[in-house]
């Protein structure tokens, strides 16, 4: 007879409900608990062993998660030679998988999970712009797209979960984090995050949201430090995200290490049982960020690690993240149980909530993959999508009319530490690279220069942190001898050398860790600023090169807004490249020759100085008043964009609900444009930001075409969340402001007679 649990037929509630009976609670604790795969393998050639130690504890505490079996990045230590690479990948997934189901008494497979920020964070996979790059497209069908990408390289994996999207909001550009985040607009992030969402779990892959919540808005800029937000802010800028993606059908959340206004995120039932499960209606399954339920005793909220085990259990954090020593795994939740500090009832509804996932995934069913990750990672198609995504993240922000190139232009000097770095295109968390699977900002220019017989030289000049001048005479001599400059500052976001190949075999060799006195890291996790200049020298060499009197085009590739004023003004024109992935050189030489025309837009405002942070759009004055000492506005606002062409707005019209705008291409050049909605509410019971984003559209316009472009104002846009998190639709007045960039929007009123 067919155990209850195992018949297919049933529901995963009660399969779960079933097994859960059967179950010892040292299981049900194992259940909630997550490894990290990267540390429990070694690799001899084309062999995987796993680690006996990890096989011993398997048999004694089989983990309901895996984690990070195929990362490889600087940290983990992994890489071409120690990793897994993507002809391996299925056969390592599955040596797990099979441990798993032959340390169970009841076969409970593994739940396999990675890290995909921008892209799964493997050896081979396709990577992608980081998200703030995703954000400048202003492109929501794209974001489903990239989704797509990642579920499907996930699948052939045998990967049922991805950590991502990223949903914070970058609102201080101090924190390392910001380049992890679509933008700093809550609207703008719920739009690609839920699409991203849907991309994703169309190949029966499950995201999980992070981080819950608030952590763009730490205090300082500091990672993992306190937030001080109102809950009326908290719910109608942070929770927006989340609550669009918990309605796409998103299975799990990841609980963070800051607190929000006292509440910790991982050991508050307000945030997590209150907020997160019962106004979103979050059914899902909770996991800590790595380290965040034993933060709760070293932050003087639990008394010793079981209390804090305890805390976070009970107030909704189901799951937490493995640690490299095997023992501690579970222990806390064990200890916790055996002192009464929570009932075995607790634990059946955290593992519950894991089953009825694994049940629904049907990997009871099929705990196996047979996919081909080798033919899915970064296949054709896939660094297409990627190469899409570099073209229309790029942001020009300035231009006097010296691009595209012109014909005239016969030597170009690529001068700056971005030029020709590969790992530096790529962002935090990311895998060591095939050379031939990435094409540098000088590589891409060359390319493309070939075919017209312009002369390319190149020199770094400088590094980004480092403060050696040494490079600077042999730039400033390339420099000289040219017709322009192409500039590409900005900073690094990996303490990976650059790509590497064996001289000998051609194979790909992992780049080398740089040490903390060498280390180029100033974006990504951890490394946050209490500056935003340009690090290092550059800026020095930057004035050096405007002293030759040589036309400069600026192309900083960063991962945060940095200070660029005077770049800005000393430029011929700028060039925006937020780590634009595996074929991001190909784009921004594409965009230099006039291949396309660039039409992304700023996710985040770009500031004058870091004392008038924060700076960002959802402010109640959108361009704020004026400081003694300094413009309170933005160097550029939200939402602020170029091309090579023209776009008139004309007949902004509003239908009740509906509101429509048409738009002209009276340039040149075909072009894509970003239409943007804003909502601005005159007469409000709380205070409302000026300007509410509420819709947007990019859209391809040829030389003298004319498109008309509607969409709906919905109650969701209308409506505000008080501090307890109902939802409330007001009568009054409302303003729509429609238009490209922000300072040349037209407007149309418009009033909301009732609650209907």
């Amino acid at each position: 007879m067919t155990e209850q649990y195992l018949d297919s037929s049933l529901s995963p509630q009660s399969r779960s409900e079933d097994l859960l009976r059967r179950l010892s609670v040292e299981e049900k604790i194992g259940q909630l608990c997550k490894g990290r795969g990267f540390d429990y393998y070694s690799r001899n050639g084309h062999t995987i062993e796993l680690n006996p130690d990890f096989v011993e504890w398997m048999h004694k505490r089989l983990f309901g998660t895996i984690y990070g079996v195929l990362r490889a990045d600087w940290w983990t230590r992994r890489g071409f030679e120690n990793g897994i690479p993507a002809k391996m990948a299925r056969e390592a997934r599955n040596r797990f998988q099979e441990l798993a189901l032959e340390s169970s008494r009841w076969k409970i497979p593994f739940l396999f999970v990675e890290e995909a920020p921008h892209g799964i964070m493997a050896l081979d996979t396709t990577v992608f712009p980081t998200a703030l790059g995703m954000g400048a497209t202003f492109d929501s069908p794209l974001l489903e797209e990239i989704g797509s990408v990642m579920g499907q390289e996930s699948a052939a994996a045998g990967i049922h979960s991805l950590y991502a999207p990223i949903l914070d909001l970058a609102v201080d550009p101090r924190w390392s984090r910001v380049e992890e985040c679509f933008s700093e607009n809550p609207f703008l992030v719920s739009e690609l995050a839920g699409a991203m969402v849907k991309g994703i779990r169309s190949f029966h892959v499950e995201p999980t949201l992070k981080h819950f919540v608030g952590g763009g808005r730490s205090e300082g800029g500091h990672n993992q430090e306190s937030v001080q937000e109102g809950f009326l802010a908290l719910n109608n800028q942070e929770l927006l995200p989340f609550r669009t993606c918990i309605k796409q059908g998103s299975a799990f959340v990841m609980s963070t290490y800051h607190d929000v206004d006292g509440e910790p995120c991982t050991g508050s039932s307000l945030l997590l049982n209150k907020i997160l499960r019962k106004k979103l209606g979050f059914k899902g399954f909770v996991i800590a960020d790595a380290g965040a339920i034993e933060m709760l005793h070293f932050r003087r909220l639990a008394k010793d690690r079981k209390h804090a085990a305890a805390r976070a259990l009970l107030a909704g954090c189901d799951g937490d993240s493995g640690h490299s020593t095997l023992a501690e795994c579970g222990q806390s939740l064990l200890d916790a149980w055996e002192s009464g500090l929570i009932q075995e009832s607790d634990l059946d509804q955290a593992a519950g909530r894991l089953l009825e996932i694994k049940f629904a995934l049907g990997l009871f069913e099929h705990p196996w993959t047979d996919g081909k990750p080798e033919t899915i990672f970064a296949s054709d198609p896939h660094r297409e999508v990627a190469l899409k995504t570099a073209r229309e993240s790029l942001v020009l922000l300035k231009n006097d009319g010296i691009l595209p190139f012109s014909r005239t232009v016969r030597s170009i000097a690529v001068i700056g530490p971005n030029a020709d770095q590969g790992m530096n295109m790529l962002g935090d968390y990311t895998a060591p690279q095939r050379k031939e699977n990435l094409c540098t900002v000088l590589e891409g220019i060359r390319h493309l220069a070939e075919k017209s017989g312009i002369r390319v030289s190149h020199a770094p000049g400088c590094g980004i942190r480092q403060m050696d001048r040494s490079g600077f005479s042999e730039a400033l001599k390339l420099a000289e001898e040219a017709d322009l400059i192409v500039w590409v500052p900005g900073g690094c976001s990996t303490r990976f050398g650059n790509v590497q190949t064996d001289p000998v075999t051609g194979a790909a060799l992992t780049p080398p860790v740089t040490e903390s006195d060498t280390c180029e890291k100033e974006s990504g996790e951890g490394t946050d600023r209490a500056t935003l200049n340009l690090s290092g020298v550059q800026m020095e060499l930057f004035r050096k090169l405007t002293e030759t009197k040589k036309k400069i085009v600026s192309v900083p590739i960063m991962g945060r807004p940095l200070l660029l004023e005077e770049i800005l003004e000393k430029s011929n024109a700028l060039l925006c490249a937020w780590y634009p992935g595996m074929r991001g050189g190909e784009a921004i030489a594409e965009a230099l020759f006039g291949i396309f025309s660039p039409a992304g837009r700023l996710p985040v405002a770009l500031p004058r100085n870091v004392g008038q942070l924060p700076v960002h759009c959802n402010a109640v004055n959108f361009s704020r008043r004026d400081y003694i000492d300094s413009p309170g506005a933005p160097l550029r606002p939200f939402g602020f964009g170029l091309s090579y062409t023209t776009v008139e707005y004309k007949e902004l019209k509003v239908d009740g609900r509906s509101v429509s705008i048409v738009c002209r291409n009276t340039g040149k050049m075909p072009s894509d444009e970003v239409v943007l909605f804003y909502l601005q509410a005159e007469e409000s019971s709380v205070i409302r930001p000026e300007r509410e984003l509420f819709a947007f559209r990019r859209i391809h316009l040829v030389p003298g075409e004319e498109q008309q472009i509607k969409v709906d104002v919905t109650n969701d846009a209308l409506g505000i969340y008080d501090r307890n998190g109902d939802f409330h639709l007001e009568p009054g007045r409302f303003r729509i402001l429609a238009g490209g960039n922000p300072d040349g929007c037209l407007s149309a009123s418009f009033e909301v007679q009732n609650r209907k």
